[in-house]
């Protein structure tokens, strides 16, 4: 009897395993109705919000969801100009398969405040503090919330950050995923991704903060979905516009020279970095790409190796920059395989 109701609890959790893999994300069909009901309670219901403050002071916003049963866990981090809030819909899918996520915002950047009086302007003065903040959120807050396995989920900039701190902690994330990471800047001037970080070099001593490219570029209040290069969904983009333009305070411009140096610095420790890693790399790369370098992924994936995932970079054919945002063809078959690279048996 003990071992019939054994078999069928195991059967009962096996079915429950594969209804949750199923689950569907939200169509862009259905998310501008579902958005500011399904999605919005959700994250006003299930998601913690707070803060921590670094050795310097800075007061550093953070969100984090641990749904039922939940079997990983998941630290997000986020591109430059983004937000944990704008992740609202991901949090959603990601939280209906199990998985627990964190996210912080960047300094500088979303909810945690800017380095520079003008909030316009993305700046930073040492790379490192990216993921300085990282590790002690995951130290302070992860690592207090759950004892899941931790796994790391990176996008464009955030790409860099996670490449750090795999290196930094290599038994820290069982398993890493980056879109569209910026493994370098595409800082294209005139022919070579290059240009500008050569620029970047000099005007970083006489100008750090202002402007990279000469000409002011605050947050772009009349840019169209048809000039927007991060991603094909309309759906997804005017909800990403509408939220920015809600709340102003995520609202940030282009990058300052500072930024841009810092950025190309570590691009240029690429190759050092991953010789250091030790957790298993997927990285999905978007074929449209405009805002960073996909040569450099695919140096980066041929410099891990074996733990370059499938031994190449998943190319996205005519996706744009942002695979998680982009319209359900691409962004449903990046989750496929974000999910089951993370939930693959060990």
């Amino acid at each position: 009897m003990m071992q019939a109701r054994r078999f069928k609890q195991t059967l009962i959790g096996l079915a429950l395993s594969v209804v949750a893999m199923q689950v569907a994300a939200v169509p862009e069909s259905t998310l501008s109705t579902r958005y500011p009901t399904e999605i919005q309670s959700f994250w006003q219901q299930q998601v913690k919000t707070g803060s921590i403050k670094t050795p310097d002071g800075s007061q550093l916003a953070y969100a984090y969801v641990i749904p039922p049963q939940a079997k990983y866990a998941l630290l997000l981090v986020q591109g430059r100009t983004e937000a944990y809030l704008k992740y609202q819909e991901l949090y959603f899918d990601l939280a209906s398969k199990g998985v627990a996520v964190f996210s912080l915002d960047h300094r500088g950047q979303g909810l945690s405040p800017r380095e520079l009086e003008d909030p316009h302007k993305g700046h930073i003065t040492d790379f490192a503090l990216y993921s300085k903040d990282q590790q002690q959120f995951i130290a302070e807050v992860v690592k207090a919330q759950t004892q899941l396995p931790l796994n790391l989920l990176a996008h464009s900039m955030g790409g860099a950050v996670a490449v750090q701190l795999l290196a930094q902690q290599p038994a820290l994330f069982q398993r890493a995923v980056l879109t569209s990471p910026m493994i370098a800047p595409n800082a294209t001037v005139a022919f070579s991704e290059q240009d500008g970080c050569y620029l970047a070099a000099a005007f970083e001593w006489t100008c750090p903060d202002c402007y990279a490219g000469f000409v002011a570029q605050p947050y772009p209040f009349d840019q169209t979905f048809a000039d927007n290069i991060l991603t094909s969904s309309k759906t997804r983009y005017q909800l990403f516009r509408d939220l920015y333009q809600q709340q102003p305070q995520l609202q940030l411009g282009g990058p300052t020279w500072a930024w841009l140096s810092q950025a190309c610095a570590v691009a240029e420790q690429m190759s050092q970095l991953a010789q250091q890693i030790k957790t298993p790399v997927l990285i999905l790369q978007s074929g449209a790409e405009q805002a960073v370098s996909n040569s450099a992924q695919q140096q980066f994936c041929q410099e891990l190796g074996p733990l370059c995932f499938g031994g190449k970079v998943e190319n996205f054919a005519g996706a744009k920059h942002e695979l998680l945002f982009e319209a359900d063809s691409i962004r449903d078959q990046a989750l496929k395989k974000i999910f089951g690279f993370i939930a693959e048996d060990r």
